[in-house]
């Protein structure tokens, strides 16, 4: 026998999860309704299972509130994970409607036993539910779906409807067209692709600068004699240093130090300009008859002068004794 209750002890303990000679708390729970809660029913604090319901009595409260009277039996260890400011509500834990006591904790202090624990009560979808609202929104829908049935809206005429469909299938067919176009060896997309024009273009002057940097670093040309020899080199910058000192000699010249020469080329211009003004204004130039005078005679002598070239015998006369 004393095996026995040794054996059943230990499973006892089992069962209850090590927690069966644990000093024990009890906590209290006043509820308006007590329907789907039931000695035995699971206590939660922030989703962890502390404890479980061990009594459900009237509270004789005149409250509506406070009519039912909860005693919740929990470890005193998980005291300190109640403190006094959490509160409890009763939620459902299966299809039935089952219910469990789920306890949020907040604060810090830490609860002592026999106490009072806040109840809220858990929102009730219908209580809060706006029923003209629902019932605005059911009409709405019902709208939409009357214009999808009737093929009214885009939706509508794409699933009541094969416009759409063949717009779509049409579109997919010109995309097709256009890629087997631009894909054909005729056109210039399907020449980039099939053939090596593109990379010969490319290709080309690339083979060029090769050639053009090979001959240089052959020694090749005037840019690779430069390079290839210092001789050039020296020449170059020898040519170089005789256009700077010319350059600096033109600078450090009198014509751009001074302006005295400067003032001498304008005045001796300024004379001429003054001789070109008065020969302008003689007579004889003035006068448009002595220009034509001059200009018949020279036209005059020219002729005889021609007619002298054309016929000598007619001005040469040979006379004999």
């Amino acid at each position: 026998m004393l095996v026995s209750v040794f054996i059943l002890g230990i499973l006892l303990y089992l069962m209850t999860g090590g927690t069966m000679f644990q000093a024990k708390a009890q906590l209290y729970l006043y509820i308006p309704d007590a329907s789907g809660l039931e000695l035995g029913s699971p206590v939660e604090v922030d989703g962890i299972k502390v404890g479980k319901v061990t009594g459900i009595a009237l509270s004789g409260s005149r409250n509506p509130d406070r009519t039912v009277r909860v005693t919740i039996t929990v470890d005193r260890d998980t005291l300190a994970a109640i403190p006094p400011q959490s509160w409890a509500e009763l939620s459902v834990m299966s299809p039935v409607g089952d219910k469990y006591v789920d306890i949020t904790s907040e604060g810090f202090e830490k609860r002592r036993p026999n106490t009072e624990i806040i109840y809220r009560e858990h929102p009730d979808m219908f209580k809060s539910l706006d029923l003209s609202q629902f019932a605005q929104q059911l009409r709405q829908l019902d709208a939409v779906l009357a214009d999808i049935e009737s093929g009214r809206s885009r939706v509508g005429q794409f699933v009541m409807g094969t416009q759409m469909y063949d717009d779509l299938r049409r579109r997919l067919t010109q995309v097709e067209q256009d890629i087997r176009t631009a894909a054909r060896t005729s056109s210039a997309v399907g020449k980039a692709l099939y053939s090596d024009v593109l990379y010969r273009q490319v290709l080309g002057p690339l083979v060029n600068l090769d050639t053009a940097l090979a001959r240089v670093q052959s020694g090749q040309g005037p840019a690779g004699q430069l390079l290839r020899d210092p001789g050039a080199y020296a020449q170059a910058r020898a040519t170089l240093a005789d256009v700077r000192r010319t350059v600096s000699a033109a600078a450090a010249s009198p014509l751009l130090q001074s302006d005295d020469l400067y003032n001498q080329l304008n005045r001796g211009l300024a004379g001429a300009i003054a001789s070109v003004g008065q020969f302008n204004q003689n007579r004889m130039l003035a006068n448009p008859l002595t220009y034509d005078n001059l200009a018949g005679w020279s036209n005059e002598f020219a002729a005889q002068l021609r007619d002298f070239r054309e016929h000598p015998q007619k001005y040469l006369r040979v006379k004999i004794f």
